[in-house]
């Protein structure tokens, strides 16, 4: 409710106390009360009126861009506040007194979010008089047609989720340890001497200039697997995701050594255990006994909220606040299970991703000197309780949930969403049998 109508609500008010109370003082004060309104809306002219410039018409998603508000008072003293309603557009809010038939100029930042063809509205003017009592809206100018191009930290991010995609379904097909790499380090201008098998095409259709893609070099180098054993893992009513984790982290194990050096690091909330890589049958047996790991009983959590944006700016800064040494605590052990790998190698996570904004931050880390991958059992398929509507219900948000957390990590490292029927299917296509 406006404040004017406020006012007007209580003279009436007024005025009907003074008549059924037989008072007629407080009726005098209502209807002072409505003639001072009266009068202040003879008085009061409230108009404005301007139009909004860009700097170009061609603007990159995520980056900011200027734009200038030229506003003209055409009434009396207000105060105006601005907002830009474009959905997939980010700007400033703009607060401005202007006085009577007073002219300005205000930039702000406005930030598009998304990509593609759009019209830029009109921004919108909310002018309030200086007694707060009246309100006037106004469309300032016309719309505007802009080309938001994606950003090349965007095009990156695309081009990393879909060779980690392809990286995953390679690790399907047994194809994701050896010494040749498919993984894109970073896009590139084309420079001269460059292999033509190297042009993205994509990215140099976005950009109007030949992009080329850089790939990791890579070596022979040892494996670890490392298996999660927070508290979350280790939850199950009949069977915990641990126990299938750490089945499927000894199946690997008994594949992996005859070609490779194997080691193991199993991290819970506080600590991690290291498991020197080694080959052959005596380190096979030496993963078994590690994994004598026992379940606990309750209830999974369903949920996998997760707003984190990396760049790599955000993972230099990362890499100086939380340094990988030896012996750190945190809320996992898995930065403490990563500072006692020393040597570029192969680390396979397992793990339910219950924790993932300190899981993204670890792998986000881990992916800077290592190759990796991720084997996540999916806690919905998972879920071996009573099956009523307020559960389903339950379950496809955390689906749904966990759909885009999987996006995000697979930004980082390829990552398979695994259920209990899984790991055979995955075993047999490592050992060579399902192909």
């Amino acid at each position: 409710m406006k404040r004017e109508d406020l006012l007007i609500l209580l003279s009436f008010l007024l005025v009907l106390e003074g008549y059924l109370g037989g008072n007629v003082a407080p009726a005098l004060l209502g209807v002072f009360l409505l003639l001072y309104l009266y009068g202040l809306r003879l008085v009061t002219r409230i108009g404005v009126s301007g139009e909004r410039a860009i700097e170009g018409t061609k603007l990159e998603e995520g980056k900011a861009v200027t734009a200038a508000l030229r506003l003209r008072n055409t009434g009396g003293d207000v105060f105006v506040r601005v907002r830009e309603e474009t959905p997939g557009f980010e700007a400033e809010p703009v607060e401005i007194f202007l006085g009577s038939g007073e002219e300005k100029t205000v930039t702000y930042s406005i930030v598009p979010r998304a990509k593609g063809r759009f019209t830029l509205r009109p921004p919108r003017a909310i002018a309030l008089d200086p007694r707060g009592l009246y309100v006037e809206e106004f469309v300032l100018g016309e719309g505007l047609g802009v080309l938001v191009r994606p950003s090349i930290e965007g095009i990156r991010d695309a081009v990393r989720a879909d060779h980690n995609l392809r990286l995953a379904e390679a690790y399907r097909k047994g194809a994701f340890l050896g010494t040749e790499s498919l993984e894109i380090k970073d896009l590139r201008e084309y420079q001269h001497g460059d292999d033509f098998k190297r042009i993205d095409w994509k990215a140099t259709a976005r950009l109007g200039e030949l992009v080329v893609k850089d790939f990791l070099r890579e070596e022979n180098a040892d494996v670890y697997i490392f298996l999660d054993n927070t508290s979350e893992m280790r939850k199950g009513i009949k069977r915990a995701k641990i126990d299938y984790a750490s089945t499927l982290a000894l199946q690997l194990a008994a594949n992996l050594v005859s070609r490779f050096r194997v080691g193991m690091v199993i991290y819970d909330d506080a600590r991690a255990e290291l498991l020197p890589p080694g080959k052959g049958p005596s380190q096979v047996e030496a993963i078994r006994e590690r994994l004598s790991i026992r379940g606990k009983g309750g209830a999974m959590s369903m949920r996998f909220e997760f707003d984190i944006r990396m760049g790599e700016k955000a993972r230099e800064f990362l890499g100086k606040v939380l340094p990988l040494r030896k012996g750190r605590k945190g809320p996992t052990g898995v930065f403490e299970g990563l500072s006692l790998v020393k040597n570029p190698s192969y680390i396979i996570f397992i793990t339910d991703l219950s924790n993932p904004r300190e899981l993204y931050r670890a792998i986000a880390t881990a992916v800077r000197a290592h190759r990796v991958m991720v084997l996540s059992p999916n806690p919905v398929l998972f879920y071996s309780g009573r099956l009523d509507e307020k559960t389903l219900e339950r379950l496809y948000r955390a689906y749904v949930e966990r759909e885009n957390l999987l996006r995000k990590f697979n930004l980082l490292a390829p990552t398979i969403d695994l259920g209990p029927s899984d790991y055979l299917r995955e075993i047999m296509k490592l050992e060579g049998w399902g192909r």
